[in-house]
């Protein structure tokens, strides 16, 4: 059965790179009908469509893959889901907690699957830290710093503030996901917005976020598109009483450091998570559940990014809403 991939945009080609080396069928679906067909060409696609309802109905899909801007998520989920399909939606799952909430609703309803497409929760690097975590290694959790900070040019509709929001919803809600992951559920949160950089942009382009998680840990993450003269390779870092795990945010190598000496680790296969990522919604759809990333985590991630922009608009901590 075919994965039907809503949008042929940018990360669109990613899910399809990765579901072509898991052998996985794809429809393609857009708007421009010869983009869905170059698609097809160019991954091995079964089908392409100028039109999501006829891709939705196509015999031979199983689930769809939502690749479309954030403010078409809310309608192309429950579309799919009205046509009796799984949904992987890309993060953000939602711009606001009541359209997070249609979705979670309208899919229980179904019967169907909702999971949310945040792939570094399937970084292999990301998941040796959550394990090193659990094993002890670095001792009780104290500090969690996530810092990703360049210069990166958005355009389309990544420029406006309906579809795109800002920098914190759109790639920063990766690091939030991180944060909770790793630190525990946020329970209150600080945030303040530099000057702008990019003048065309109409949401921020960067965000620095103070949190408190559960336990007492101590969360700082920096996000930023308009830091100029920045590398891309940038590291994260979980700090505990016996010691520090570094990894580098693109996945490709972690190391703990500390009171048991240094070990290190590299990694060269799927370092993105993207394959591991559609492999976990294949067992969902088969079990009927998604046990990671489902649409809940979602949108605990929302409520993060949501409390941080109410916390930029009235200059104080701010809790997360349920």
């Amino acid at each position: 059965m075919a994965l039907v991939v809503l949008g042929c945009g940018w990360i669109a080609r990613r899910h399809a790179a990765a579901a072509r080396r898991l052998r996985l069928p794809l429809i393609f679906a857009s708007r421009d009908v010869a983009r869905a067909r170059a698609y097809a060409r160019e991954f091995g696609g079964v089908g392409a469509y100028g039109g999501y309802a006829e891709a939705l109905g196509d015999p031979r899909a199983r689930a769809a893959l939502v690749c479309t801007p954030h403010d078409r998520h809310l309608d192309d989920v429950l579309q799919a889901l009205a046509a009796g399909r799984h949904v992987l939606v890309e993060k953000p799952l939602a711009r606001t907690l009541e359209e997070a909430d249609r979705m979670i609703e309208a899919a229980a309803r179904a019967g169907r699957v909702l999971m949310t497409a945040e792939n570094f929760r399937f970084m292999p690097a990301f998941r040796w830290v959550r394990r090193a975590l659990d094993a002890g290694t670095l001792g009780d959790p104290r500090e969690v710093h996530l810092v990703a900070r360049a210069w990166r040019r958005h355009t389309g509709w990544r420029l406006t503030p309906g579809a795109g929001g800002g920098a914190l919803i759109d790639t920063g809600i990766h690091y939030v996901h991180a944060l909770r992951w790793w630190g525990g559920e946020v329970r209150r949160v600080f945030a303040l917005r530099p000057p702008q950089t990019i003048a065309d942009m109409a949401g921020e382009d960067a965000v620095d976020l103070l949190a408190e998680c559960e336990g007492g840990v101590i969360g700082f993450l920096a996000n930023s598109l308009g830091a100029h003269g920045l590398p891309r390779f940038q590291w994260s870092s979980v700090t505990g009483t016996r010691a520090t795990c570094f990894v580098d945010n693109r996945g490709r190598l972690a190391l703990v450091r500390g009171m048991g000496g240094l070990r290190l680790r590299l990694f060269r296969r799927d370092t993105r998570g993207h394959e591991a990522m559609l492999r976990a919604f294949d067992d969902a759809m088969t079990t009927g559940r998604a046990t990671e990333t489902d649409g809940t985590e979602g949108r605990r991630d929302l409520a993060v990014v949501l409390a941080a922009y109410r916390s930029i608009a009235e200059g104080r901590p701010v809790t997360p809403a349920c």
